[in-house]
Order: structure tokens, then C-alpha cells, then sequence
């Protein structure tokens, strides 16, 4: 059986509960503070932002490309200091990427904490799909839906078919992400990072009430420009990616669910990797009328064979092995 490169959006859990799964909304549940993310940090990111005031929350990545940039210049700026020298900074820009690192967490981690589970029809009818193709899996949000799922569906179940490149005892390693059977093994990649990524560990399901984050996150939370230079800091995140354009060889078609189609970064690597190939698209019927979304993906990929698909819900298409 041919293997496919599967891609998951945020359209997977948008389709479980549309409001909770709305990134605005994570947004706007942070910006109210929590534990870890309180007043003083809010004001370091409202100084460095257009039109945001303390009652008034990002409505969406486009809103933070000033404070990308401000955080980019606070860490230049901090690498030329040495010991014993002057700060370039002051006392607040320099806690700036720290409060922003501390919002991205908060954010990611509230997709953590919905309390629900995809459909069994769904998630039974997708693991038996790549059990037997052995389809590579990549997901864009950052909730644990479907990386908790594929779990107890015994899809991710140590080195036996999907990995991720980490161990319980050693953390990452992109040596991990080595096959050394290509027709039995497939990647899992967490191309925007998550929450559970700290340093160079995974939190396992024991340890998710660790809410606190980590200086070295590995959450891709930004104006779209900025996510490769983001994707680019981390050791985990790069790592996927360099290995993204192997899984789009290997496949004999790409299959796009939940996804918007907004990340100009994965549309260049599918466009360069993908010639050729038939590219599923699997979105909410609601997006608006056939002829429309075929020309409006057909502007996204222009060199790759669409195939659209648009069910009342994204989480009721289980025709997986139809798809060539």
C-alpha cells in the first residue's frame, strides 16, 4: 500500500468545539492572566504592540509581528553584553521574551485543557490507515488531540511505527529520528511545537500539570513571516523540518486536514516537494462553496493535482484508503 504524508490544522479540534479551539479565544482566555502569566508580564507585551490595551487581547498571529521584532532586538542586543559591561537594555525590555515566552506556553497549553477526545469512528478508522501504509503524520496546532489518540490507538507506541525522535530516559535526539527501516517506520512531527516540549524533554501525561514552561520553549507562536526563524532556534523544530521535504518524497500523495492554508512556509515545501502529486484537501463544508475553495486552493498549489473533499465535519471522513 502507497504511504501518504497526512498534515493536521486546527480545523481537527474547531470541529470537537469551534469556540474553545478558536485561537482568539485561547487569546483572549490568557490575556486575563493566569497563574503564570500576570500583569506585569501583559505590560511588557502591550508596550512592544499596535492598538492592544490590558482589556483588549491579540485577535491573531498578524498582531504580533511588532512584538517578534522587539523581542529579536532585546536578544541581539543582550548577546553583545559581557560580564562586567553595561547593559544595552533596560530592566523591562530585557524580561521581554521571557513574558512572551511565558504568554506562548499559557496559550499552547490551553488547547491542553479541554477535556475532550476525537471520535472512536474517526481516530479508529485513521490509525488502521497508517498502521497499514505506514503514513507519515504532521500536525500545525497545538493541542493533544490526535497525539493522544494515536496512543491509545497504539499508533505512537514507543519505535514500533510513528516516532518522534524522543526517548523516556534520554529526551530528544535527532538521531532518534533515524529509520533504520524506511518501509516500516514513519515520523510524527510537530511542526509548531508544543507545549509538552521543554528543553530537550517531552512531558508524558504524569507530569502535564507542569504548567510552568521553560526559557527554551519550542512553540511557533508569531506573525507568519517570523515562524521560520522561529521553526530555525529550535533544535527539535528544525529538525522536523529538515526531515519534512523526505516525507513529501516519499509520499505518493499529501492529505491536508483542518488546515487553513495561511502558513506560506509549509505551502513552499509542499509546492517544492509535492510536483506532481495529488493533494487531498479535507475541510469544514461550511468554507464556502466548491467552486470557490477549488480556486482558492488552486492559487495555494499551483503545480500539485487538488482534490477536494468538504464533509459536514472533518472529523467524519474515515475514507482513508481510498485516497491515492
Amino acid at each position: 500500500m502507497a504511504r501518504s504524508l497526512l498534515i493536521f490544522g486546527n480545523g481537527l479540534g474547531m470541529a470537537l468545539d469551534h469556540e474553545y479551539f478558536s485561537l482568539v479565544k485561547g487569546l483572549a482566555t490568557i490575556w486575563q492572566g493566569t497563574e503564570h502569566f500576570d500583569e506585569t508580564k501583559k505590560k511588557l507585551i502591550i508596550g512592544s504592540m499596535d492598538d492592544i490595551g490590558e482589556d483588549e487581547a491579540p485577535q491573531g498571529e498578524h498582531q504580533l509581528e511588532k512584538l517578534q521584532i522587539a523581542i529579536v532586538a532585546s536578544d541581539y542586543l543582550k548577546s553583545l553584553e559581557s560580564d562586567g559591561s553595561p547593559s544595552w537594555l533596560t530592566e523591562d525590555a530585557a524580561q521581554l521574551p521571557v513574558a512572551y515566552k511565558k504568554f506562548m506556553h499559557e496559550v499552547a497549553f490551553y488547547f491542553h485543557q479541554s477535556g475532550l477526545n476525537l471520535p472512536e469512528n474517526f481516530l479508529e478508522s485513521l490509525s488502521n490507515y497508517i498502521r497499514e501504509s505506514k503514513s507519515h503524520v504532521a500536525t500545525l496546532n497545538y493541542d493533544n488531540l490526535l497525539y493522544d489518540g494515536l496512543k491509545d490507538y497504539g499508533v505512537l507506541n514507543g519505535f514500533d511505527l510513528l516516532i518522534d525522535g524522543f526517548t523516556r530516559a534520554l529526551g530528544f535526539c535527532s538521531s532518534n529520528l533515524d529509520r533504520h527501516n524506511t518501509r516500516t517506520k514513519a515520523w510524527y512531527m510537530h511542526l509548531h511545537g508544543s507545549p509538552l516540549y521543554q528543553g530537550n524533554r517531552k512531558l508524558l501525561r504524569e507530569e502535564r500539570n507542569n504548567t510552568e514552561g521553560h526559557e527554551k520553549s519550542h512553540i511557533v507562536l508569531t506573525h507568519v513571516k517570523h515562524k521560520p526563524m522561529i521553526i530555525d532556534s529550535s533544535p527539535i523544530l528544525s529538525e522536523y523540518w529538515r526531515r519534512l521535504p523526505t516525507a513529501l518524497n516519499e509520499a505518493s500523495c499529501i492529505v491536508l486536514i483542518g488546515y487553513s492554508g495561511d502558513d506560506i512556509h509549509l505551502n513552499r515545501k509542499i509546492m517544492e516537494h509535492g510536483a506532481g502529486k495529488n493533494i487531498h484537501i479535507i475541510e469544514y463544508s461550511g468554507n464556502g462553496s466548491r467552486a470557490d475553495r477549488e480556486r482558492y486552493w488552486h492559487d495555494k498549489f499551483s503545480n500539485i493535482n487538488v482534490i477536494l473533499h468538504q464533509p459536514d465535519s472533518v472529523l467524519e471522513f474515515v475514507d482513508w484508503f481510498a485516497l491515492e
